[in-house]
């Protein structure tokens, strides 16, 4: 019988991805008793046509090399498919593995993790926005790579995170450069080039997991629609959220009074007491805390979105739907 087929999907723009790395996640699919092929993405190309390829090839197992962007690229093309997905993450927050709890800073577990790891479901995130506002849009520079293109149909894959306004900006404003150097730094360096960023009214539509829908009136710098909660340097911005609970947690997150109210916010978010949020009525940095599997959100002026890292035009409107268990993800056994 001939051995099961194993695809590697690898961004090859990433600096950590080198022919010595790819020579090791090869030769330990090979121990495992995989056949193996590469598929190298490009700008555009950034991953679902190399993974459907894969799933079109019959792989049984497709591993995403490279940043967040890469991993929900391939989360995309894989989901609901039942094939599984290794995972080496090779970027710069590396979001997906952290929440994975996979061993970022572990080389050789995390192949060893996508050779012989065990495969769990995890949920995934579809977003879709409403038309770009033109004025806002002439008024923001286009990112580097261009505007994120959808996944499937409209939508836009999301494995972590889906971010507006101060979210967005930070990606938006963090240098490529500045990002190869200090890597996780190059975003405390945008986040403080856009504490002055505007605060945003919007209507909060909210699905719960019993089908009951709510209607919220919100104020805040940016709302995080998010498939988990950790972020590097030890900092947890919801304990609830995890990969695996069929349920999409949210964060409206607010500042007043200046440089006071992003000092509160940073004690409430920062370690040793991450996530640990005072009432929002009695703080200048205030987070409100929801849960559900669907959110509309209609803003009262066009902002930027942010997803996995990837940035979508301003808009007004943001639809996010949970598929709970949609992926088949492979972690330590």
């Amino acid at each position: 019988m001939p051995r099961p087929l194993a695809c590697v999907v690898v961004n090859p723009a990433k600096r950590s991805v080198t022919p010595q790395v790819l020579e090791r996640v090869e030769r330990k699919l090979t121990g495992a008793g995989y056949r193996t092929h590469l598929l190298e993405t490009s700008l555009a190309e950034p991953g679902p046509t190399q993974a459907r390829l894969a799933v079109a090839s019959g792989a049984q197992l497709v591993v995403a090399v490279g940043g967040d962007g890469t991993v929900r690229a391939v989360a995309a093309a894989l989901a609901g498919t039942g094939i599984e997905m290794g995972v080496l993450p090779l970027g710069t927050a590396n979001l997906a593995a952290r929440n994975l709890g996979l061993p970022v800073r572990d080389l050789d577990a995390l192949i060893h993790a996508a050779a012989h790891g065990e495969a769990r479901p995890a949920d995934l995130a579809w977003v879709s926005s409403g038309a770009p506002d033109p004025e806002a849009l002439a008024a923001v520079r286009t990112p580097p790579g261009g505007w994120a293109r959808p996944t499937l149909g409209a939508e836009h894959a999301c494995i972590i995170v889906t971010g507006i306004g101060f979210d967005a900006g930070l990606v938006a404003s963090t240098r490529p450069r500045l990002k190869a150097r200090i890597k996780w730094g190059a975003y405390a360096v945008a986040a403080m080039a856009n504490l002055w960023s505007p605060r945003l009214g919007m209507t909060l539509d909210l699905t719960g997991t019993d089908g009951e829908r709510t209607t919220e009136l919100l104020t805040a710098r940016t709302l995080l629609l998010a498939n988990g909660g950790r972020l590097p340097g030890g900092i947890t911005l919801m304990r609830s959220a995890t990969m695996d609970d069929g349920v999409m947690d949210l964060a409206a997150i607010d500042t007043v009074a200046g440089l006071a109210g992003w000092t509160s916010l940073a004690r409430q978010v920062l370690p040793p007491f991450a996530a640990t949020y005072s009432r929002p009525e009695r703080s200048l940095g205030r987070v409100r805390l929801r849960r559900g599997v669907e959110a509309r959100v209609r803003l009262d002026t066009p902002a930027m979105v942010e997803v996995d890292g990837d940035l979508l035009p301003p808009t007004r409107d943001v639809r996010v739907r949970l598929d709970a268990g949609a992926l088949l993800v492979r972690r330590p056994a």
